[in-house]
């Protein structure tokens, strides 16, 4: 099943927006995995926005190499790109035909499934060479309680996962523009000092990762697929606002600084007593 979020309705291949995704029912913005089983029709986003996407993907890959890393004659690469029907074997191919980026995890010697190759056209506050050749538990190092919350729970999730079962969830961020490419230079506090009460639906932009996860079933490698949407509060229900209102408030404090939420967190709260 698909579920209903704020009036709005995933539908097959038909794309997917913020309002049907993101995981804010009810406010609470504790730190928590919210997988749930993902229907195979709806692994990836095939709507009128593909074409779009992927030429930009490409426009990205030649202009920041930094942003594509893989392995000549990948196997696992060459797997997901036959599945997806690119145009070629290889990891930049199998993006191109994707409007997802894509990373892909493959169990070491240890059993530890370490990030090998990765196409991030568009991260959300993270480089991709940082992350090359860890393990989950060094990828997610920089996010407040992980490793005391959630660690566990990612690696059994990985350890257990099979062709036939594929999973989602969705990451939200509050960011001061639309660019997709985000990866910002300033501290917080200067990147939201713009930001009013009266100016915070056009401001502020809810920004989402639709994440799927699946396991090729030749290689064995995972897949692991983040498609950004975004939206300016505005354009958002006004139910959503007030949930993304009360998130904020409740992130834990660790988590709180490293999104810089002090910097904008008023202005939202009195622009969503508003909607």
């Amino acid at each position: 099943m698909v579920p209903r979020q704020y009036g709005h309705r995933l539908t097959r291949m038909t794309g997917f927006d913020v309002a049907a995704i993101a995981p804010l029912r009810n406010g609470n913005g504790a730190a928590k995995l919210g997988l749930r089983p993902l229907d195979a029709a709806l692994w990836r986003d095939t709507g009128s926005a593909l074409v779009t996407r992927a030429a930009g993907k490409a426009a990205v890959f030649a202009g920041y190499p930094e942003a594509l890393h893989e392995i000549p004659g990948h196997a696992a690469a060459a797997e997901l790109a036959a599945l997806v029907c690119a145009a070629g074997p290889t990891l930049r191919d199998a993006a191109g035909a994707m409007f997802e980026d894509v990373c892909i995890l493959e169990r070491g010697a240890d059993g530890l499934h370490i990030f090998t190759a990765g196409a991030l056209a568009y991260p959300t506050d993270w480089h991709l060479h940082e992350k090359i050749g860890q393990p989950l538990a060094g990828i997610h190092a920089p996010v407040p309680g992980f490793a005391a919350k959630l660690a566990a729970g990612v690696d059994h999730v990985f350890d257990t996962l099979t062709p036939a079962r594929m999973l989602t969830r969705a990451n939200w961020n509050i960011v001061e523009t639309d660019t997709l490419r985000y990866l910002p230079a300033l501290p917080a506090a200067r990147r939201f000092d713009h930001v009013t009460a009266a100016n915070a639906g056009e401001t502020l932009w809810l920004r989402c990762e639709r994440q799927a996860l699946r396991r090729l079933p030749e290689t064995g490698a995972a897949v692991f697929t983040i498609g950004i949407y975004r939206e300016p509060l505005a354009r958002l229900p006004a139910a959503l606002v007030r949930d993304l209102a009360t998130a904020v408030r409740t992130l834990p404090q660790p988590e709180a600084l490293r999104r810089g939420t002090s910097s904008y967190g008023a202005a939202l709260d009195a622009y969503a007593a508003t909607r």
